[in-house]
């Protein structure tokens, strides 16, 4: 006999219930596309049509998986609003009051969850709608009592379901909190052998990349405020080199040349999304430290412009898809009961596209792309040494924050001579030093810091023309780009100079301190396979080892070369508007066989064509604009001052530095008129 309040005669509940979940799904995608659709719109098509194109790409089964999720998702919602409802208040109810009062209650846990979701995603579409709530206390106050009423009507339904249904309810948690946990506990299987503790065998090899991070906002280098703790601990322990320049402040580029050794015109990396084909990926020191018995990993919390992947040398691979699969998921992405299951580890394999991807500011959580990397470490072999790159992007553009921040720690912390520096770039990196310390905590309890060479570096500044940036007026103007981000300019310091440094963890300890010896990112591959005891000579570097028995240090008068980026005008705004962006570049830009986006053949020379170039020698600087017909310029980069070329002063060695500028960017037609 069935029970009161389970008769076929309720199943309406379970009709309303799904009507208004799917009304409500329906409602979240429209207000996501109507939000997002000049992006989509300009997404890299092959078809007359984007939907068309999408539909025919790769992207499909990206979509259709998002899509899957996102319908079970309200399709459980439903169920668990009709299932409570019959038990708790269907059999007190009678009449009118029995729709009337399912009705409230679908409206009150939408918005208790809607609530949810503007807290931990505050620059979600949700929470830009909903954030206003909580920016008074008595707003806060009501949602709080709203939620704490919503759990404890659920809790009640637990309960009295329990009673009713002991073993199927004791089955479905169990299976429930199987699901939740999965991934929680992983962690590193500990290192065995020859590698631990002793110091001796082959030391595990650690390259950590902090995306953004100008060297100036280090405690250690004067800034007046501690943001990255964990960071200045290692550095405490570590050779430090002050004068560090990145080949070309962009990710992708800049990281080839972390991985090749080589400068960006002989790794074929020449900007962001450049065809795969072009790059020397066999050049990546991932590939010798492979044939040299290491395990290879890769982490990186944003590939939607740096696509690295296994043809690097990586067996195992821990970030975020990428391609025009991930583009569209992230544009759609966007919905509550999606953002709140994204802070699950199932979300690793549920949304793959949106878990840890730091892509999707508005959706991303830095514990969660953590927790990618340390399930990641959990299957990698405990008897092989391991050479492992993460590269954490929180302190990237365009530095949403995870939480709705009023007053905090970061913001009132005393700035000095950076007081104008930009108080969300600061939270960001701050996250980032908080995922650097949980992983170093991570490998170091899984002995893999019992004996390890560890490099920290970054990729790039990050230029916010702050007061002690700026360059003093003169009869010329050097050409610095722009100066709020990076990637557009080759001579800006903000944007050029990195941090570099290696430690010794077990085994023979190096020297901590600082070292001025002009170095650049371009040496990071050398040192490391120097510092491992690689056997044989390397694959081309073009950089030189810095530390170990290969070392040989660089001259004073050394040579160092670095170009910006094709930079469009849309990226010169201080405010950047994506839609303009694409408006600007989405011609530029197709989608491969394998759904990648990658530069058109007939715009990568255009693209090649219009950046500045510079070499670097001591003080001075010979440049070019991105202008291909503008004069070249000498510059004293410590007097940050700059003259044409036809007056430099006679203390500039412009013959060598004309010599160098023109033999290293040979190959580049732009270059000829001024290497006659």
């Amino acid at each position: 006999m069935a029970k009161q309040g389970e008769t076929p005669a309720h199943r309406w509940t379970l009709w309303v219930a799904l009507g208004w979940s799917l009304a409500w799904m329906a409602a979240q995608l429209v207000g996501v596309y109507l939000g997002n659709s000049e992006l989509l719109s300009r997404v890299p098509r092959s078809m007359e049509n984007h939907w068309g194109t999408l539909l025919a790409s790769p992207a499909l089964p990206d979509l259709a998986l998002f899509l899957a999720v996102l319908t079970g998702l309200h399709l459980l919602f439903a169920w668990v609003n009709a299932a409570a409802f019959r038990t708790l208040l269907l059999p007190r109810l009678h009449g009118r009051q029995r729709p009337l009062a399912l009705l409230a209650q679908l409206l009150l846990v939408t918005l208790s969850l809607s609530l949810s979701a503007t807290w931990l995603f505050p620059q979600s579409t949700v929470g830009e709608q909903a954030a206003v709530v909580f920016y008074q206390p008595s707003g806060r106050w009501i949602a709080a009592g709203l939620l704490l009423l919503t759990a404890l009507y659920y809790l009640a339904w637990i309960i009295v379901a329990a009673i009713r249904s002991r073993l199927r309810v004791m089955l479905g948690a169990a299976a429930t909190l199987a699901v939740v946990a999965v991934g929680w506990s992983s962690g590193p299987v500990a290192r065995s052998g020859s590698g631990s503790g002793s110091g001796s065998g082959a030391p595990d090899v650690i390259v950590i990349g902090v995306d953004s991070l100008r060297p100036d906002h280090l405690k250690r280098n004067g800034a007046p405020f501690l943001l990255m703790p964990n960071v200045e601990e290692l550095l405490s322990q570590s050779r430090v080199f002050t004068d560090v320049l990145s080949p070309q402040p962009h990710t992708f580029p800049a990281t080839v040349s972390v991985l090749t050794g080589q400068w960006p015109i002989n790794s074929g990396a020449r900007g962001n999304l450049f065809p795969p084909t072009l790059v020397n990926r066999q050049a990546s020191m991932a590939h010798r430290f492979a044939a040299a018995g290491y395990t290879t990993a890769f982490a990186m919390d944003e590939t939607r412009f740096a696509n690295i992947e296994q043809s690097y040398g990586f067996q195992r691979t821990m970030s975020p898809g990428f391609g025009v699969g991930e583009i569209a998921t992230g544009l759609i992405g966007d919905t509550t009961l999606t953002n709140l299951l994204s802070l699950l580890p199932v979300s690793r394999w549920l949304l793959p596209d949106l878990y840890g991807n730091r892509a999707l500011g508005p959706l991303y959580r830095p514990e969660a792309f953590s927790r990618r990397l340390e399930m990641g470490l959990a299957g990698l072999p405990a008897d092989k040494p391991l050479f492992l790159y993460v590269h954490f992007c929180a302190a990237h553009w365009p530095y949403l924050s995870s939480h709705l921040y009023e007053d905090d720690a970061i913001s009132a912390m005393p700035r000095g001579e950076l007081a104008d520096a930009d108080v969300n770039y600061m939270r960001g990196l701050s996250v980032a030093d908080v995922q650097v310390g949980r992983l170093m905590d991570v490998l170091r309890r899984s002995g893999r810091l019992d004996n390890a060479v560890v490099a920290l570096l970054s990729d790039h500044g990050e230029d916010f023309d702050l007061a002690h940036d700026k360059w003093p007026a003169s009869d010329v103007e050097v050409p610095g780009g722009i100066v709020n981000g990076h990637g557009g300019s080759a001579i800006r310091e903000p944007q050029v100079s990195v941090l570099l440094a290696f430690a010794r963890l077990g085994g023979t300890p190096l020297l901590p301190g600082r070292d001025a010896a002009p170095a650049s990112l371009v040496d990071v591959a050398p040192t490391l396979a120097s510092l491992a005891g690689l056997a044989g000579p390397g694959p081309g570097y073009d950089g030189a080892a810095l530390l170990g028995p290969d070392a040989a240090a660089p001259p004073i008068d050394r040579m160092r070369y670095v170009e910006s980026s094709y930079f469009p005008d849309a990226l010169k705004q201080r405010t950047i508007d994506e839609a303009k962006v694409l408006r600007e570049m989405a011609e530029m830009y197709e989608i491969a066989p394998d759904g990648r986006v990658e530069v058109k053949e007939h715009w990568l020379d255009y693209q090649r064509r219009y950046r500045q170039r510079a070499v670097y020698q001591t003080d001075w600087v010979l440049m070019a604009s991105d202008d291909p017909q503008g004069e070249l310029l000498v510059v004293d980069r410590r007097q940050r001052r700059g003259w044409p070329l036809s007056r430099a002063p006679g203390a500039a060695p412009v013959e060598r530095l004309r010599q160098a500028w023109c033999a290293h960017w040979k190959g580049d037609d732009v270059v000829a008129a001024h290497c006659r």
